[in-house]
């Protein structure tokens, strides 16, 4: 005879764990300062030149279509009531971006609870709510990644609900959030193909059965409606996203793996994010209640940093498991799971300059958590481990150790920013810098090196004279007419640029010194702006004739 568990799981994981996930997320939106490419969209917003590739003009007005030739103007369009209206800070910039996570959370559970039952939902959903690597990439959203999560699960959920009610409105809107997600990144087209992928050869039967020359129009109408703009794009300039970034690589598999396996353990952001504690600069004391809490907790967890998780030994549990369940009603979603992830990473891990950094990494989830899930509540039903409810014991038991502990990294990120303050990239001098800036009289404000230009246009809605000099500056072979008016900013413009151990380019700092004083003309420093702890991030300086 069966025996049902008295125990039953709340009803409402869709509520519950976007809540866990947001209140997760909110307290690190300060800690770290505005990164350049997290604000690559606002200098559209404010119709900084060159600010895009591609354009339209409707009533006289410039309408941004293309930041890049991967990368859509899509959350340019969603920002611009909300930094024209509102003072930009870093909770404008932010803020968004975490209820687009938020709302992931949302319909990723909403998924699973339709697709397989309220257990997967919430193991799934505690896992996703839970991870690190999707929390930060989403919070600081630098990739950018959080409107890519967002739309390829709207889309799913769409389909899903097409799957079960035959309602081709859904299969319209599914396919259409699948072309804005394409618009807003082009890189869609690696998790795209491992969905379509998955789906011919998983449901094959199911997919035949609706493809009916209406099915079939309404989803091609869908996706070309979203993804007009990089249609448009594409069709004006020869497809340049394809020739620009269809470069591979088959040698760069084992450094790709490393980096996957780096990213599913929440280690990949240690040295891009948070600054280690024995990096030079002071500590930080806590400043606030929320920061002793996490101190207290990072000395409980134990002697060592708690650098990472262990979701990696998860996943390959589950992969010994999947074989056990194989004529199970759990075979075909575990299938699906894994074609559409090695699909899609197998193409980041061959495409040239991709799938180093966590923000491509990421793309691949929540197929890792929806994997997870329907193995372990699956495994977890088998006959034998239904003594006791042993089966069910075993599940709670390892799910909340895997959330806990990814609570716990999540923990240590926020302890070390907190505490020890971001790296260069992330570094929070930038809002002094910005303050700073309002008082500094100059005809023009010249940047000379990456990682201050964006942020300053988008916290300053570009009404600073910000000018960027690259590497052409005063360069050989320029034209007499540049020349001159680069003889006339070293002589008379105030200039913005990193200290010596925070320069993005290396080398830049003696670049400028040496063009400026081939010119007649020595570097005088006018201010040097620290981050929170103190350690000198920023000059501001201008050049005297010698």
């Amino acid at each position: 005879m069966k025996v049902t568990p008295n125990f039953q799981l709340p009803r409402w994981p869709t509520l519950i764990l976007p809540l866990l996930f947001f209140v997760l997320g909110l307290p690190f939106l300060p800690l770290a300062g505005i990164q350049d490419d997290e604000t690559l969209f606002a200098s559209a917003i404010y119709h900084v030149p060159t600010s895009t590739v591609f354009e339209t003009h409707i009533f006289h007005r410039e309408i941004p279509l293309m930041l890049l030739s991967y990368l859509g103007a899509l959350k340019s369009w969603i920002y611009f009531p909300i930094l024209t209206r509102i003072r930009p800070s870093y909770l404008t910039i932010r803020l968004p971006v975490l209820l687009m996570g938020t709302l992931t959370i949302w319909i990723f559970t909403w998924f699973l609870e339709r697709a397989h039952g309220r257990k997967v939902a919430w193991v799934g959903g505690l896992l996703l709510a839970t991870d690190t690597v999707f929390l930060l990439t989403t919070c600081f959203d630098w990739g950018p990644v959080a409107l890519q999560h967002l739309l390829s699960l709207a889309g799913m959920a769409m389909l899903l609900q097409f799957m079960s009610t035959g309602k081709r409105s859904t299969l319209f809107w599914g396919f259409f959030c699948f072309g804005l997600a394409l618009w807003d990144k082009a890189l869609f087209l690696w998790l795209f193909s491992g969905l379509a992928v998955a789906t011919l050869a998983v449901f094959p039967r199911e997919l035949w059965s609706r493809c009916t020359r209406r099915n079939l129009g309404l989803a091609a109408g869908g996706l070309l409606l979203g993804a007009l703009p990089l249609a448009a794009y594409n069709l004006a300039f020869n497809f340049d996203t394809f020739r620009s970034n269809s470069s591979f690589s088959l040698s760069q598999i084992p450094s790709r793996w490393h980096a996957l396996s780096i990213t599913w353990s929440g280690e990949i952001l240690w040295d891009y994010m948070a600054h280690a504690p024995w990096a030079p600069g002071a500590q930080r004391a806590p400043a606030t209640a929320l920061d002793d809490i996490s101190a207290d907790v990072h000395a409980v967890a134990g002697v060592r940093y708690h650098y990472h998780n262990e979701m990696e030994p998860a996943f390959w549990l589950a992969l010994a498991l999947a074989p056990l369940l194989w004529f199970t009603r759990a075979r075909k979603p575990m299938l699906f799971c894994l074609i559409a992830m090695l699909v899609a990473w197998l193409q980041m891990a061959i495409t040239k300059d991709a799938g180093l950094g966590a923000h491509h990494v990421v793309l691949l989830w929540p197929l890792p958590q929806w994997f997870l899930a329907v193995v372990f509540v699956e495994a977890a039903a088998w006959r034998p481990l239904q003594w006791r409810h042993a089966g069910t014991i075993l599940l709670a038991c390892g799910v909340l150790f895997l959330a806990v502990d990814n609570v716990l990294l999540t923990n240590e990120y926020f302890y070390q920013l907190a505490t020890f303050g971001p790296t260069k990239n992330w570094s929070d001098a930038i809002f002094q810098l910005s303050n700073e800036t309002t008082h500094i009289k100059s005809h023009e404000l010249i940047v000379d090196d990456w990682g201050i230009l964006n942020p300053l246009i988008a916290l300053h809605r570009n009404r600073l004279p910000l000018v960027y000099a690259d590497q052409s500056f005063l360069g050989p072979g320029i034209a007499a007419a540049d020349r001159r008016l680069g003889i006339k900013r070293l002589e008379e413009e105030t200039w913005i640029g990193h200290t010596t151990d925070f320069q993005q380019w290396t080398g830049v700092n003696d670049r400028i010194v040496q063009v400026a004083r081939e010119a007649g003309f020595e570097k005088q420093i006018i201010e040097t702006v620290p981050d929170r702890n103190g350690r000198p991030v920023f000059e501001i300086f201008r050049f005297v004739r010698k």
